[in-house]
């Protein structure tokens, strides 16, 4: 499915975007944004997101987590609840 706002896929969590008021950084959820089902959901980036080794790639050298801590405390199949938190693509 994609965002009615970007086009791009919701299940794409390497969307980042900054705020143009406060220079906040945002990147999407893909497990919130699936939830909401219309439109990317950002959270702060990356206080919203956990660090590991084993995500370490070229494009993602720091190693952030694809889903915000919140989804990923979340038992696999329940639908996210975080979403009402975060920010929608159109605001950002």
């Amino acid at each position: 499915m994609a965002c009615n706002c970007c086009g791009k896929a919701l299940n794409s969590g390497m969307v980042q975007k900054k705020d143009s008021s406060t220079g906040q950084k945002f990147k999407s959820c893909p497990h919130c944004s699936e939830a909401n089902t219309s439109e990317h959901i950002f959270h702060p980036y990356p206080a919203s997101f956990g660090i590991t080794p084993a995500r370490k790639t070229a494009r993602n050298p720091d190693g952030y987590q694809s889903y915000c801590i919140d989804c990923r405390r979340l038992k696999k199949g329940v639908a996210s609840k975080a979403f009402h938190n975060g920010r929608l693509c159109s605001t950002l």
